[in-house]
C-alpha cells in the first residue's frame, strides 16, 4: 500500500489547481505500483475545490465511483471529506454520462 503525507509532500499551503496537479501525479504514480493508496492529510485544512478538482475529480473521470475505494482519506477535515466525496460523485456520473451517450450514439 502506498502512502502520501500531504503535508510533508506539498507543504503547508494547498489550495491552487496548481497544488491539485501534484497531488494528481503523486496518485496516479501511487496506483500504479500499488492497488491502494493512503493519502494522510494529518494537521491540514484545505477547503479548496479547485484543489480536490484537479487531483480527485480528474481521477474520478478515469476511475469513477472506485476511485475512493483505492485510495483511502486519513485525518482529513469533516468539511475536506465532504467536498472531496461530492466532487468525486460529480465527476464519475459525468464521466459515466458521457460514456453512455457515446455508446448510444453508435
Amino acid at each position: 500500500m502506498a502512502r502520501i503525507e500531504v503535508k510533508t509532500q506539498l507543504g503547508n499551503d494547498v489550495v491552487s489547481r496548481e497544488h491539485g496537479e501534484r497531488m494528481r501525479t503523486l496518485l496516479e504514480q501511487a496506483l500504479e505500483k500499488s492497488e491502494s493508496v493512503v493519502v494522510d492529510f494529518a494537521g491540514m485544512q484545505i477547503t479548496s475545490v479547485s484543489f480536490f478538482d484537479e487531483s480527485f475529480g480528474t481521477l474520478a473521470k478515469r476511475y469513477g465511483d472506485d476511485l475512493l475505494v483505492k485510495i483511502k482519506l486519513e485525518e482529513i477535515d469533516p468539511f475536506d471529506l465532504a467536498l472531496v466525496r461530492d466532487i468525486v460523485a460529480s465527476r464519475a456520473r459525468a464521466a459515466k454520462k458521457t460514456r453512455l451517450g457515446k455508446q448510444s450514439a453508435r
